[in-house]
């Protein structure tokens, strides 16, 4: 039984190192990479994912390709992950032009200890918030929802590798936060808003500059300051290349995209994996 455990650890261990960054990169870069051999592991490795092991990167996979490449568009939208708001993480974010949704991500391998205060973190900046939990968590879930936030979505993802809206989110604005907002942005984020909105940026010392723009920021009403911070966060990481990742393999499309590669490296993944076919989808400098 201990040998089985250990294999099994050993296995996921695999699994977890196998579908970074890192060693994609690694493995691309070798001298030794043999583009077919390649393929075949990294398809054997996310059917292993797929039926034995659903860890947090497998769900992110899904919910990209879904939401960014199968509802959306490259070029319009974008994803982020591991975004801080107040003392929570959200998982994954999907933004559509102005439009902003979060969901929070329970995989069976995940408790639900803070799960409560995570959402209303979430919250304080999205006012549509979605709980993705397999089918196993799925009723936990609702039944915790049901009693503290009967607003948020839930969403299952199936054995067949769908996801199934079991509950559509409903609006919530209102617990949304200036200063959480705010705090999503970059410096020259916040200062586009800025002067979008007042045609100056105050002159003040650089310790009293941030404090300074948030108290103005604090003027603007809260479902146009939301909308203006999901439209400056929508720009983010938009190469020129940005569309050849939807002829990636499915299975590596999020870590690529997560990656933030530039066009050289973009152009060079695809030339490593035999892509050619769709090299017309580059700039032609770069073909």
């Amino acid at each position: 039984m201990m040998e089985k455990e250990s294999k099994a650890n050993v296995n996921h261990n695999y699994l977890n190192r196998f579908f970074t960054k890192k060693y994609l990169i690694d493995k691309i870069y070798s001298e030794e990479f043999v583009s077919d051999l390649f393929l075949q592991e990294l398809e054997k490795n996310y059917k292993l994912l797929n039926s034995e092991y659903r860890n947090e990167f497998f769900y992110k996979s899904i919910l990209f390709n879904k939401y960014i490449i199968g509802k959306y568009s490259l070029k319009t939208s974008t994803a982020l992950s591991e975004i801080v708001i107040d003392n929570s993480k959200a998982d994954f974010i999907v933004l559509n032009r102005s439009n902003g949704i979060v969901f929070e991500i329970k995989t069976e391998l995940d408790n639900f200890d803070r799960l409560i205060y995570q959402l209303n973190d979430y919250y304080k900046v999205f006012s549509m918030v979605n709980v993705v939990a397999s089918e196993k968590n799925y009723y936990p879930v609702y039944k915790l929802l049901k009693e503290t936030n009967p607003n948020v979505g839930i969403i299952v993802l199936t054995k067949n590798k769908r996801l199934s809206v079991r509950k559509t989110p409903i609006r919530d604005d209102m617990a949304l936060n200036h200063e959480a907002l705010f705090k999503l942005l970059r410096k020259n984020e916040y200062e586009k808003i800025i002067l979008y909105k007042f045609g100056f940026i105050p002159d003040v010392k650089p310790v009293h500059f941030f404090r300074t723009l948030l108290e103005l920021f604090k003027q603007i009403n809260i479902i146009e300051a939301q909308t203006l911070v999901f439209k400056e966060l929508n720009k983010r990481e938009k190469s020129g290349t940005i569309e050849i990742i939807k002829y990636l393999p499915e299975s590596i499309r999020w870590l690529v995209y997560s990656g933030k590669y530039n066009e050289q490296t973009l152009h060079f993944i695809c030339e490593k994996l035999n892509l050619r076919g769709d090299m017309n989808v580059l700039p032609n400098n770069k073909r």
